[in-house]
């Protein structure tokens, strides 16, 4: 259940849910096809003007056809509507993917585009509009194109029929950045996994069941400087620049946890090779520090860590129960995780969840999938 949970768990939505305000039409970008004379029923993605407090997060829900994001405010508790995007024609059911700015005030998201294929389009939260970006030529299925906005906001990449590519989210056409090893084998082709903070590097990922092999590329000339094992990265603006966390697949990788300096190759090792399975890992805003989750099994619950480079030791953050997911508040003070959702009467719907601050345990907001906007009754 946890692994269905986490494909569609963009993260985390909350209790109440505001009203939602009028949706924004989706608009033309330079060198896409505009949709005009579409009612509102009929258009690809539909978006809401939403402000975005610091502390926040995403969760992408599907009532069927329809696709949704809400936008939970961790302080407040609420949650609010910003888009609703449809899916692929007959597909009985569609999480839009989705990846977000550091600033969480521009989302990329994948929805079916005018031609009907895999599409990407621009979410400017604050503003309530969405912006065709981009669609393939020949990918159908969305979620493919592993769409990865960057930091800032103003650059995108994704993986099309032909390889890695790179586009401005101001509008125009996409450039082709990175051919795939192998197009035919699935653990030779290349995904987007993210961008360093200040644009000029890309982290690419290979695998099949999970991602096993990662480098960094250049993004002005495309050379490929640092290649390594692991699942997940986090970057930050000094060495060492790439925090790395690891889990084996099947055809390869490692448990694993470490920081390194890209530039040099020269590793620090967080946590040895074990049989643990490492998930969310993240540099702290502000600290030499990451968080990072460690389970027994491939698809099982995790206990939260900790670890700074100036230690020898990981710190295991104290929780009430088993989580899934865990991450920084905006300022580092805090930690929020995601865990299966307590209830006193009745059974828990599949996928519902709590979000919980740590350490202590502090239910701060709950979510419930058999509602269209999450609400728990």
């Amino acid at each position: 259940m946890r692994a269905a949970v986490l494909a569609s768990l963009a993260v985390i939505v909350a209790a109440a849910c505001q009203s939602t305000p009028p949706p924004a039409q989706v608009v033309q970008s330079s060198g896409t096809t505009s949709m005009p004379g579409i009612s509102a029923p009929a258009v690809a993605v539909l978006a809401h003007v939403v402000s975005v407090p610091a502390d926040h997060r995403y969760i992408s829900l599907s009532d069927g056809q329809t696709g949704r994001i809400l936008l939970v405010d961790l302080v407040k508790g609420t949650s609010t509507e910003i888009v609703a995007a449809r899916g692929s024609p007959g597909r009985p059911y569609y999480a839009p993917p989705f990846s977000e700015s550091a600033d969480g005030k521009r989302l990329l998201l994948a929805a079916v585009g005018p031609a009907e294929r895999s599409a990407l389009y621009l979410i400017d939260v604050v503003a309530g509009s969405a912006t065709l970006l981009y669609e393939d030529d020949e990918i159908w299925s969305i979620g493919s194109l592993h769409g990865v906005i960057s930091p800032d906001g103003a650059g995108y990449a994704l993986h099309g029929h032909d390889g890695v590519r790179i586009g401005d989210t101001a509008g125009g056409p996409t450039r082709l950045f990175l051919e795939d090893d192998d197009p035919a084998d699935m653990a030779r082709i290349w995904y987007p996994l993210a961008w360093s903070l200040d644009r000029t590097a890309i982290a690419l990922g290979q695998g099949t069941d999970t991602v096993t092999k990662i480098a960094t590329f250049g993004v002005a000339g495309g050379d490929q400087y640092w290649t390594g094992t692991g699942s997940q990265v986090s970057w930050r603006t000094k060495p060492p620049f790439l925090a790395v966390a690891g889990s084996a697949g099947t055809f390869g990788g490692e448990n694993r946890v470490y920081a390194v300096n890209p530039n040099d190759g020269l590793i620090r090792d967080l946590e040895p090779l074990t049989e643990k399975y490492f998930s969310s890992i993240s540099w702290h805003p502000s600290a030499d520090r990451v968080i990072y989750t460690a389970a027994d099994g491939q698809f099982a619950e995790s206990d939260v860590y900790t670890r700074s480079l100036a230690e020898d030791l990981p710190k295991r953050i104290e929780a009430p129960k088993k989580i899934w997911e865990a991450w920084w508040s905006s300022d580092g003070s805090r930690i929020y995780a995601t865990a299966a959702r307590d209830v006193t009467v009745g059974t828990p719907g599949v996928g519902d969840f709590d979000i919980l601050e740590l350490p202590g345990g502090r239910v701060v907001a709950s979510v419930c999938r058999g509602d269209q906007r999450g609400q728990c009754r």
